[in-house]
């Protein structure tokens, strides 16, 4: 989706989700599934929903709350949002019953969700060998990535680095494990894989094994991580796209709540835009080297 092209209407259309199931994959994180033909028809990795987290006529919390998302299944007409309790909407979420262990013959729940919305990252070439970094809920585009890519008729070699504060906050892992992509991770602590942060354990990687021509660095992580990327791949001339993370009021640049300073193209002046509109997918090149300014 081009960044200058207006949405079709039926993308900022709300509608109701039924929830499949919202599983615990570990302390405090979940992955919920719903079933919603057509927003499982268009999604595309990079893309985003903005989901509900009230009921009824309550209002609190008044604002969407933004996800990722993680993975779909047109056939079924489902699709999976990987999130963190961090606040009053994650865990009304988290509190949500799941149909495959609740008791009783109660109908799904059923959540509102607008979407999709947002633009996606742009496939590689054939030949070029593609990095995946990615932190926290930020892997959750990366994965569907990840899907996408192994579907082509020619998968490009792909590499994922994960980072986390300590082993026990790398969820998810278990799924990209389970694809056929060399997977790394690293933690601050060094309680698993790499001692030291997800960036340098990128560009360890990259040093061993690949030059600047044929790479191809897809990033989405916490801010200090997208930063820390954004200039990696500036420095070394390295064709990146970093999927930015955002608080995001309305979610389709209304509310110009998660504004930016980024260039629309590498030979202009930095300007406020918007993640949710003209994003959340940017050329690393775009990016100011703060990136949140």
């Amino acid at each position: 989706m081009s960044t200058s092209d207006c949405q079709p209407a039926e993308y900022i259309t709300p509608a109701e989700s039924e929830v499949v199931y919202n599983r615990r994959i570990g302390p405090g994180w979940y992955v919920l599934r719903l079933r919603e033909e057509s927003i499982a028809r268009r999604s595309e990795p990079g893309m985003f929903v903005q989901v509900l987290c009230s009921e009824g006529e309550s209002f609190d919390p008044l604002l969407r709350r933004p996800f990722s998302v993680y993975s779909t299944d047109e056939e079924n007409g489902t699709y999976d949002i990987l999130y963190t309790t961090v606040g009053r909407g994650t865990r009304w979420m988290a509190a949500l019953p799941d149909p495959e262990t609740a008791e009783g013959n109660e109908p799904p729940a059923r959540v509102d969700v607008l979407g999709p919305l947002g633009n996606t990252f742009t496939m590689p070439k054939g030949d070029e060998t593609v990095y995946l970094v990615g932190g926290g809920v930020g892997v959750a585009p990366l994965y569907f990535l990840a899907l996408r890519l192994l579907e082509l008729p020619d998968p490009p070699n792909i590499h994922f680095c994960m980072g986390a504060r300590t082993g026990e906050f790398l969820q998810g892992i278990a799924d990209f494990r389970d694809l056929p992509i060399h997977t790394r991770v690293a933690t601050n602590d060094g309680s698993e894989g790499f001692h030291g942060f997800v960036t340098d354990l990128f560009l360890e990687l990259w040093k061993e094994g690949s030059s600047t021509a044929g790479v191809r660095v897809y990033g989405c992580g916490p801010q200090g991580m997208n930063e820390s990327l954004r200039n990696l791949s500036v420095d070394n001339a390295l064709s990146c796209e970093i999927c930015l993370e955002s608080m995001m009021g309305c979610g389709f640049g209304i509310c110009f709540g998660c504004v930016a300073p980024i260039r629309k193209d590498t030979d202009s002046e930095f300007i406020n835009r918007r993640i949710c509109w003209e994003g959340p997918v940017f050329d690393s090149r775009l990016l100011c080297p703060g990136i949140d300014g």
